[in-house]
């Protein structure tokens, strides 16, 4: 059985590069190659998709290393001007987040919700369900994101999605989750690509199509989901026919989000 991811946040990088030059080229390559009978490019294609993971991987924790350092505990003139000197934006916010200004952070997220930033409206979603920098709540955590989905962040889709499929908060409905996954997937956020695809090769929440879920796959790892998209394929892989890797390749190359 493949295996969901229940961090969605953790494993897709958010923080990190959004599409980068990508894995899915040698995925493409392989289901091409598949197709006309030449299996053996197998396991080099297969290996690129896992570099370009690991490279993925490793550019995110570069990139968390030269965040900012926090300001010295007590410095209130230096906290209260970058508090002020910050956009009322999602990265505004998490610039001050970054910092350990946590409750500055939240109060900036929330003045750009209120004007209509849907990234900022997922942020404070997600502060609130991971519980780490403000009092861990269910309630109001699914308050943001269904407010943050609304608006369209495709992370606050996925993040609903996890919710549902793993009973966050609410009750376990997999056909919920099946159907927030695939929002977000069609918004193009990689995490709720691999998890619809698994939902798609298992059949729960919605009827079983494993071409549909190779294509998932596909545009999962194109989009930098690390690791578990590679392995999807490749264990689905010789469970298809020449006719469904075609297909599923084909819609791959197809796809564009919404």
């Amino acid at each position: 059985m493949t295996k969901r991811s229940a961090d969605t946040k953790t494993a897709s990088m958010e923080n990190g590069p959004s599409l980068q030059v990508l894995a899915v080229a040698g995925v493409l390559a392989l289901g091409a190659l598949i197709w006309v009978g030449m299996a053996d490019a197998k396991a080099p294609a297969l290996d690129a998709a896992a570099g370009e993971a690991e490279a993925l991987e490793a550019t995110a924790a570069t990139e968390k290393a030269d965040a900012p350092r926090p300001l010295a505990v007590g410095d209130e003139d230096a906290i209260a001007r970058v508090v002020r000197e910050a956009e009322r934006t999602e990265d505004g916010g998490l610039g001050l987040y970054k910092r350990g200004l946590y409750p500055e952070a939240l109060m900036v997220w929330e003045e750009a919700a209120e004007a209509g930033d849907a990234g900022a409206a997922y942020r404070i979603g997600s502060a609130y369900m991971d519980g780490q920098s403000v009092s861990h709540s269910f309630d109001e955590g699914l308050k943001w994101l269904r407010r943050a989905a609304d608006m369209g962040d495709g992370r606050a889709m996925g993040d609903l999605g996890s919710a549902y499929d793993w009973g966050f908060g609410v009750e376990q409905d997999r056909a919920e989750a099946a159907k927030w996954f695939e929002q977000g997937a069609l918004r193009g956020h990689a995490a709720s690509q691999y998890n619809v695809g698994v939902l798609y090769e298992e059949g729960e929440g919605v009827e079983k199509d494993v071409i549909k879920a190779y294509m998932y796959y596909i545009l999962s790892n194109e989009n930098g989901f690390p690791k578990y998209p590679a392995e999807a394929i490749e264990a689905l892989t010789p469970k298809l026919t020449n006719d469904q890797i075609k297909k599923g390749v084909d819609a791959a190359r197809a796809f564009e989000p919404i």
